[in-house]
C-alpha cells in the first residue's frame, strides 16, 4: 500500500475517533443526572452529619437539584464546599457511568465536649480543631467546663502552639493535651468523665466511679501524672476503697496526696 494511502487512512481514523469522542462528550454534558449517592463514614458512632443533612445543605446552596444536567453540576465546587465544613475530615466526589455519581465523606473524631461560660457548647476533635454540636447526635466523650469560653470555631490547637503570644493566654492547647491523652488510654478513658478548669488555669478531673476530685494542676508532666494516677487506682484505691477519699492530688513529684472524707 502506498504511503500516501496509509496516511489518508490514518487521518480518517483519527478524525473518526475525534468525532465519536466529541459526540460522547456532548451527550454526557446534556445527560440528566440523579441526585448524588452520599456515603458518610463517621468515627465509630459519632454521626454528626447524616445523608439527609448533607442533601439539604447542598440543595440550599444551589449545588444540587432534581433533574440537573451534567454540565450544570460543579463537582469541584461541591467538593470544596463540603471540605470547608468543620465536621468534615475528608471528601471525594466521583462521577460513575450513566447518570450516577457519589460523594464519599469521612467525619472527624470528637474527643471532648466544651461547655463555655456564655452557655454555648462545642467539641474538640482529634487533631485540635473545634467542631459545632449536632442536633442528630451527642458524642460520649469527656465533658469540660469552668473558666473556658471557646466560641471561635476557626481556632485550632496548632495555631496556638506555634504562637508564643497565644500560648501564654490560651487554654485550648493544654486542654487538648490532657483530653487527647485520656482518649488514647483505654483505662483513663473508662475512668475520667469530666474536666474542670479553675480560675488559675489548673485542671481538676472527675472520675466515673468514686465521686472524688482529682487535682491535676497545670498541663505539665502529663504522662507522669497520669501514670501515678493509674497506679494509684489499680493499687491504692483497690485496697482502701472507692469512697474513702475526697480529693486525689497528683500535682506533686513522685507522690499522690489524698484527703479523706
Amino acid at each position: 500500500m502506498n504511503s500516501w494511502l496509509k496516511n489518508i487512512l490514518w487521518l480518517v481514523f483519527v478524525i473518526s475517533i475525534f468525532v465519536v469522542m466529541s459526540f460522547i462528550n456532548s451527550s454526557k454534558q446534556n445527560q440528566v443526572m440523579n441526585l448524588p449517592n452520599i456515603k458518610i463514614t463517621p468515627f465509630e458512632d459519632q454521626v454528626f452529619l447524616t445523608k439527609d443533612d448533607m442533601t439539604v445543605l447542598l440543595k440550599g446552596q444551589g449545588l444540587i437539584a432534581d433533574n440537573m444536567k451534567y454540565s450544570e453540576i460543579d463537582f469541584n465546587k461541591i467538593e470544596k464546599f463540603i471540605s470547608q465544613m468543620n465536621e468534615i475530615k475528608s471528601v471525594k466526589v466521583f462521577v460513575n457511568s450513566g447518570n450516577e455519581w457519589e460523594i464519599k465523606i469521612e467525619l472527624k473524631q470528637a474527643i471532648a465536649r466544651l461547655f463555655n461560660l456564655d452557655g454555648s457548647s462545642c467539641y474538640l476533635d482529634k487533631v485540635g480543631n473545634l467542631l459545632p454540636t449536632s442536633t442528630n447526635y451527642t458524642a460520649h466523650v469527656v465533658t469540660v467546663n469552668g473558666y473556658i469560653n471557646e466560641t471561635d470555631l476557626t481556632k485550632n490547637v496548632e495555631t496556638v502552639i506555634n504562637n508564643d503570644s497565644l500560648k501564654t493566654i490560651e487554654i485550648i492547647d493544654d486542654l487538648y493535651a490532657i483530653s487527647n491523652y485520656v482518649c488514647l488510654n483505654n483505662f483513663l478513658s473508662a475512668q475520667i468523665t469530666h474536666i474542670y478548669i479553675n480560675a488559675n488555669k489548673e485542671f481538676e478531673l472527675i472520675p466515673r466511679v468514686g465521686n472524688q476530685r482529682i487535682l491535676f494542676g497545670k498541663a505539665e508532666n502529663i504522662a507522669g501524672k497520669f501514670k501515678k494516677l493509674e497506679v494509684f487506682y489499680k493499687e491504692g484505691i483497690s485496697n482502701a476503697g472507692w469512697q474513702k477519699y475526697d480529693t486525689i492530688n497528683v500535682m506533686y513529684k513522685n507522690q499522690v496526696v489524698c484527703s479523706k472524707r
